[in-house]
């Protein structure tokens, strides 16, 4: 029988008024850093120390709004499983991926809790591990029964998203949180089949009507369907309170919420009030720390996804289809919010994955387009993509990363390119080059250095080109000698040389090269 009273636990707050410090250790042949300081106010007055946040946007309002990670110019690239909080360690080695990428330079994941129970099963045997050792976000009515209590959280389980959270913020590892998974609405028995808010999974009365149209979940604040309002910012209320005071997290509301909605008017209030929810509750929880959100706008038509942009409670430009230089500048330039390029999904259609050796050169060259997009989060898939006849034995997800991909030892050269910027907040879409190759040609510049990159096009490879001298002009960097840095992607630094700037132009010699190059002119004074 179905629970027809809504009842929650009262939920007590303790806000501790001394002045905490938290200090975290660096390894110091790390090439991520992962000091962080937490300072709290103190309540009875006196000097304010000064609060170095963890994830920050600065300029923000303008063109130019990037973001940093305790007070240094981010950039998160790579990727871990998305599927790293469906998990037990026997499924998905989370400890052993997390080290492989600190120790590789790379610093992201973007995942998802888990809605589906059946989904969770799949996984696990899929890439396995034991179905003893599952754990749901909710609590069974009786062991086994596969029957939850929307009222009632299985502390396990957040135990274990905790420790997880914890570790990669230990490793200086990003996490883009997709607060609720869009695509497990999906009319298929391991989505909505096994979905904790498909009425036939639980006792709660308040998601019965979910049984003739799924897609009311997201009509609860137009219809006024106050239980299922409740428990829906009951989850986003559990998920802030488990990583707010985390240093390295920025959320997602919804992912991918195209392909499973309908009647856009009632979901426009739904995000509405649950946008302000999450938000509310993170700024009661951390008043001084910023809450970074966004939301999946892959799919919607274009109306749509102005609406979301334009949205102030939206910080971000989460994009989730194939992506776009242009698109990545322009949509920057009208809404002034980052663009984050989802998934990995080139303009030619292609997703590229670690989990393919193949993709090692296509994903190099797109992880450098989209950073000189000033692109700062840019993520990876770990899975086959797509799958098919030639992939290679073993699990999809739960496989060791170290030395399956030669990818990993780009990924540290774009590691070493990004830490050697001395004014990355100033770098801009300022310049042009001049009888450069490559199909794809970028050029960022300041007063104080600028940064070239030249490539085939992503989807190709092996494509040689001649050395050559490379015409830089419409810099803005200040006149006079700089230091070039010329580096091969997937080797680093291979020359330097000393250039002379004169009213924006100047010239640098390049040696030959295959499929991408860059050039970083600098002073070392600067550096």
């Amino acid at each position: 029988m179905k629970t027809k009273d809504f009842s929650w636990p009262l939920i007590l707050a303790f806000v501790a008024f001394a002045v905490t410090l938290v200090v975290k250790t660096i390894d110091a042949s790390s090439l991520i850093g992962t000091d962080t300081q937490t300072i709290s106010v103190n309540p009875n007055g006196g000097q304010q120390e000064k609060v170095i946040q963890g994830l920050k946007l600065e300029k923000i309002g303008t063109e130019q709004v990037y973001f940093t990670h305790n007070d240094k110019p981010l950039l998160s690239f790579g990727g871990l499983s998305d599927f790293i909080f469906y998990a037990a360690p026997d499924a998905y080695d989370y400890q052993l991926w997390a080290d492989w990428a600190a120790e590789h330079g790379i610093n992201h994941v973007r995942a998802y809790p888990p809605m589906s129970w059946k989904y969770i099963e799949q996984f696990t045997t899929e890439n396995g591990g034991s179905l003893k050792n599952v754990l749901f976000p909710y609590e069974e009515t009786s062991p086994g029964s596969r029957q939850f209590d929307l009222t009632k959280f299985n502390d396990a389980y957040w135990q274990r998203f905790r420790q997880q959270c914890e570790y990669l913020e230990s490793k200086g590892i990003i996490i883009h949180l997709l607060m609720i998974n869009g695509w497990q609405l999906g009319n298929t028995e391991r989505n909505w089949g096994g979905h904790f808010f498909n009425p036939a999974n639980n006792i709660n009365s308040f998601s019965d009507h979910l049984a003739g149209n799924r897609l009311k979940f997201y009509h609860s604040v137009a219809d006024n369907q106050t239980g299922l309002i409740e428990a829906q910012k009951v989850w986003l209320r559990k998920l802030v309170e488990m990583t707010a005071d985390l240093d390295n997290v920025y959320y997602e509301l919804v992912h991918e919420i195209a392909e499973n909605h309908s009647d856009w008017s009632k979901v426009q209030q739904w995000i509405e009030v649950m946008a302000t929810t999450m938000r509310d509750r993170h700024i009661q929880l951390q008043p001084n720390k910023s809450v970074i959100l966004g939301m999946d706008t892959g799919g919607l038509k274009p109306r749509e996804r102005n609406w979301l942009f334009s949205r102030p409670y939206f910080d971000l430009l989460i994009y989730g289809k194939f992506h776009q230089v242009k698109n990545a500048i322009n949509w920057r330039m009208q809404y002034k919010k980052p663009y984050i390029p989802q998934e990995s999904f080139d303009d030619n259609r292609v997703k590229y994955s670690y989990r393919n050796p193949s993709h090692r050169i296509h994903t190099r060259k797109y992880m450098w387009k989209f950073m000189m997009a000033k692109c700062q989060q840019i993520d990876l898939y770990m899975k086959y993509q797509p799958k098919g006849p030639n992939q290679l034995p073993g699990y999809e997800h739960n496989y060791n990363p170290n030395g399956w991909n030669d990818f990993e030892k780009d990924a540290l050269v774009l590691r070493q390119f990004w830490n050697s910027l001395t004014d990355y907040p100033n770098l801009w879409f300022n310049g042009k080059i001049q009888g450069g190759s490559g199909s794809h040609q970028y050029l960022l510049s300041s007063s104080k250095e600028a940064v070239a990159y030249m490539s085939s096009d992503t989807g190709e490879q092996s494509v040689n080109f001649d050395s050559q001298t490379l015409g830089l002009n419409g810099l803005v960097l200040t006149d006079g000698k700089y230091t070039a840095d010329i580096i091969k992607p997937d080797r680093g630094i291979v020359a330097n040389s000393t250039v002379t700037v004169q009213d924006g132009v100047v010239s640098v010699s390049l040696p030959s090269f295959t499929d991408d190059i860059a050039v970083h002119i600098y002073s070392r004074s600067q550096a």
